[in-house]
């Protein structure tokens, strides 16, 4: 304890600052010189998850107290975690307590509007705050009367999920600096055109009806994550020059492959698309692309890799995966699939290894690995991961023992027993040499 009180006041407030408000409190019992310490606290955190239905006034009462009570020059944060006995009035108040508190950073998760059936507006001051820097909301908020004059310009970080707004594009207009994005609720419809934007995490649940669309123009993108399960009339992304990686899932029809056009500039892309069309030769080169994932659930992704490593001169990372949320099944490819008209440049130049997870040795499964060792100069390591039976497995991989590899020397991986044991090869001068390990 002495140690402790040799320390400044600023770094105990400091230290204050990483522990939930109502321990905070506490310490005003230690001695005279801690009395005041809890109001001048600026991180504010709540949680009632410990207040039971019966005392549940005595956590409203110790928010009204500890938040009016605090005397910080600046509030740094307010958090809130509420569950099913929180009244919508009370957290309007809490928030606009903290925006008059010139507050940088607001988070409240609640329950979703199912389990708690009431709704919490914000209050109007919010969307003029001069110095809002981060807005997280979760849960039983409704943003239906976001005014015209929304002016936000220190926000960076927004983050709604599962929240009810009738106009995000309005909202956004008002958000000069934005750098970080997470929208997560059903049938999103809007258009996000926000210069300063990094980082974008978007997922469109099925709302069981038909959606708009979306539009995305954020030239300043580096970062975009997208899922979106819902039958859109439109999805149109811009270019976006200084995107780094990209994980993008959409399973209910991307129109044509223009639409590919947006990620050529990403050096990391994960792809789930579902095209209406089907894929033509084009143009359309993937300069900077070093890492690639394809997911084998939807109709048309046989093609998807022909293109990609047509235009992918950099590549050197390929795997393909038959996972997906929606209990997709993976689709065979065609047994005429076409390999590429050459051999891509990243075949003979980069590519190093191939990963195949849910491998099922059908016929176009085994044309198309066949032409990636056989063709891949430079091969380090192929690892294939298979949940069919040991017997099937081994006759699958039979297939691969006169395959006549390029490269003098790499490692094949063949998984068993549903990934926990591994059967290794390496292959020298086509000849397979092999021993098992577990992990």
């Amino acid at each position: 304890m002495d140690m402790i009180s040799q320390l400044s006041d600023d770094l105990l407030i400091r230290i204050l600052s990483l522990v939930p408000t109502k321990h905070v409190m506490a310490t005003c019992c230690l001695s005279k010189r801690w009395l005041l310490f809890w109001s001048l606290v600026p991180k504010l955190e709540y949680d009632d998850s410990s207040y039971s239905d019966e005392n549940y006034a005595t956590f409203t009462k110790f928010v009204y107290g500890s938040l009016m009570s605090n005397k910080a020059p600046v509030l740094e944060s307010l958090t809130l975690t509420l569950g099913p006995n929180f009244q919508a009035i009370d957290v309007g108040i809490w928030i606009e307590t903290a925006v008059c508190h010139r507050v940088h950073a607001i988070i409240v998760n609640t329950l979703p509007y199912e389990e708690k059936g009431t709704m919490i507006s914000l209050p109007s001051s919010i969307y003029t705050c001069e110095t809002l820097e981060t807005l997280e909301l979760s849960g039983c908020f409704c943003l239906n009367d976001i005014p015209f004059s929304v002016c936000l310009p220190s926000l960076k970080t927004l983050e709604i999920i599962n929240v009810e707004v009738s106009s995000l594009t309005r909202l956004l207009s008002g958000c000069p600096n934005l750098d970080h994005l997470v929208v997560h609720r059903e049938d999103i419809d809007v258009d996000i055109v926000v210069p300063s934007l990094r980082k974008l995490n978007m997922v469109n649940y099925t709302g069981g009806q038909k959606g708009s669309g979306f539009v995305i123009d954020a030239r300043s993108l580096v970062s975009l994550y997208i899922k979106d399960d819902v039958f859109n009339d439109y999805h149109r992304i811009e270019y976006m020059p200084k995107l780094e990686e990209a994980y993008v899932d959409i399973t209910c029809g991307v129109r044509d492959h223009k639409f590919l056009k947006a990620f050529t500039c990403a050096r990391a892309l994960s792809l789930c698309l579902s095209f209406l069309e089907v894929l033509s030769p084009r143009s359309m080169i993937f300069h900077n692309l070093v890492y690639l994932t394809l997911n084998t659930c939807v109709h048309g992704w046989w093609d998807l890799v022909t293109h990609m490593l047509q235009d992918s001169p950099k590549l050197r990372f390929l795997k393909l995966h038959d996972e997906h949320d929606l209990s997709l099944t993976s689709i065979e490819p065609p047994d005429c699939w076409k390999p590429p008209s050459s051999v891509p440049k990243c075949l003979l130049h980069t590519f190093a290894d191939f990963e195949w997870h849910g491998y099922k040795g059908r016929r176009g499964d085994v044309v198309m690995a066949t032409y990636l060792i056989e063709h891949a100069t430079w091969l380090q390591e192929v690892a294939f991961f298979s949940e069919e039976s040991d017997d099937k497995r081994d006759r699958m991989l039979e297939d691969f023992t006169s395959v006549a590899a390029p490269s003098p020397c790499f490692t094949f991986y063949w998984s068993s027993d549903q990934g926990m044991t591994y059967s290794c090869y390496i292959l020298r001068k086509n000849k397979l040499l092999r021993w098992c390990y577990s992990v």
